[in-house]
């Protein structure tokens, strides 16, 4: 049965929803075995990153997701010939030093089988990896402090 608009939009918006708590399994529950992400603001200096399978996202996920307070909503959301667009808003908030982050950012979606098979994100560059180079200085200082 093919996928509607209603249903891709509840399928994103749950993994929003799991993101936003911290809640890395009930994320990866809304993607599939082989999910297909590929990211452009991991490293400015590199190549789009590309993350394939649950456990690859996992150990991508979890870093963040325990340094971080995390809260994400998707703003608007298009669907067409099996494709979603959305735009999203974020925010990160660093536990251990209060620094933060909101954002927006576009992303790429495609569905099989009720779950996300492939996800694209667009963010903003620059700022997001300011962002982490700033947390990664705090977590440096409180290790040798």
């Amino acid at each position: 049965m093919p996928i509607n608009e209603i249903v891709a939009k509840a399928i994103l918006d749950e993994a929003h929803r799991a993101w936003s708590v911290g809640d890395v399994e009930g994320v990866l529950q809304t993607y599939t075995d082989d999910i297909f992400y590929q990211c452009n603001a991991i490293d400015l200096r590199s190549p789009p990153a590309i993350i394939v399978g649950k456990p690859a996202m996992r150990a991508f996920l979890q870093p963040i997701a325990s340094i971080t307070e995390c809260m994400s909503v998707t703003e608007s959301f298009q669907f067409h010939s099996g494709i979603g667009r959305a735009r999203a808003s974020c925010f990160l908030k660093h536990r251990a030093s209060g620094h933060t982050l909101t954002t927006t950012y576009r992303q790429i979606v495609m569905f099989r089988q009720m779950r996300i098979s492939r996800m694209e994100e667009f963010h903003d560059a620059a700022k997001l990896a300011a962002f982490f180079r700033l947390i990664e200085g705090e977590e440096s200082r409180s290790a040798a402090g």
